[in-house]
């Protein structure tokens, strides 16, 4: 028995590229701002493997497995999601081997654990914010403004250390780091961001919307890092930010991921009792090959489920 805990990515630099965006010239003379007050430094990274971090049970430990290969025979109950350990060291983490028992996916004993008040405050919760930062004193919190080549921008909250874990699970042309603090202090700045006219803290469109948003504004722009640097930069001055701001781009291991909206999507069920291989990973999707037929699934699909079968490394981690 197993328990796939998260979707891992190693990466690869593909580019670089630098914008500034501000009033130029006499129009920033007369205003009285200076030229260039938003500044982007934009790397594009590119998924090189895919791997998950995988739960034994009856074991509270983690280990990953990269390039996976599973069978899933049948399946079992979902799995508490409450785990601690060191921040940015998923393969220490230990998890909980109960059974979860409410919606959100934990057990009796930790659903009122500070890991499901914070999975709470991240939703937009604030009560849950003020009861939970006490408690995580000390940590550091980002905020990030998305671009999904929409109308408008995502404004989101995460742990500093998950900052591309959280691009990568969301269909995005890039992404900047805009503040880095206190739980509260980070909800506070990624609320008064989502409140403007261009921003949002949820979906400003459905999410396959902004999938197919993504991979056209990608498929026009990849070429010139430069341009998709100075959109976003554009982006971030038209809501009021000035300063410079390291930003991300992270590409499927095919590039762009065209794959999203040209494989057939399937569920749990189309799994079953079948070999399957990960090939890529894009805004939370996975690109499955079944037998020499191709499946795209959410993870999660099988995300904190005890699933009973095999699952194989063809990358063992040393």
């Amino acid at each position: 028995m197993y328990v796939v805990r998260a979707v891992l990515v190693d990466v690869d630099k593909e580019a670089e590229a630098g914008a500034k965006s501000g009033r130029q010239g006499l129009d920033a003379w007369l205003s009285g701002s200076s030229s260039g007050s938003v500044s982007v430094k934009l790397t594009i990274l590119r998924i090189k493997r895919v791997g998950f971090l995988v739960q034994r049970l009856p074991e509270e430990g983690v280990s990953a497995v990269w390039e996976p290969s599973f069978a899933i025979e049948s399946v079992g109950s979902p799995i508490c999601r409450f785990h601690e350990g060191p921040w940015g060291k998923p393969e220490e983490h230990r998890y909980c081997t109960r059974r979860a028992v409410t919606h959100d996916g934990y057990c009796e004993v930790h659903r009122r654990s500070w890991r499901a008040l914070y999975e709470k405050c991240a939703q937009g919760i604030d009560s849950a914010c003020v009861s939970v930062a006490p408690l995580l004193r000390g940590y550091e919190f980002s905020v990030y403004v998305l671009d999904y080549g929409g109308s408008r921008v995502k404004a989101g909250l995460t742990q500093g250390w998950r900052r591309l874990w959280r691009i990568a699970e969301q269909p995005h042309v890039a992404a900047a780091i805009v503040y880095s603090g206190d739980l509260l202090s980070a909800r506070e700045m990624e609320k008064k961001l989502g409140s403007l006219p261009l921003g949002t803290e949820g979906a400003a469109a459905r999410f396959n919307k902004r999938i197919e948003s993504s991979i056209v504004a990608l498929k026009r722009l990849i070429g010139s890092p430069n341009k998709i640097a100075e959109r976003l930069a554009s982006l971030l001055e038209q809501l009021g930010l000035k300063g410079s701001f390291e930003a991300y781009t992270i590409l499927s291991r095919n590039g762009i991921p065209e794959w999203l909206i040209t494989t057939r999507r399937g569920s749990l069920g189309d799994l079953l009792e079948k070999r399957v291989r990960v090939l890529d990973y894009w805004a939370g999707y996975l690109l499955l090959d079944i037998g020499g037929s191709k499946l795209v699934v959410h993870k999660s699909e099988i995300q904190h489920r005890d699933l009973n079968g095999l699952i194989v490394p063809a990358i063992t981690e040393q």
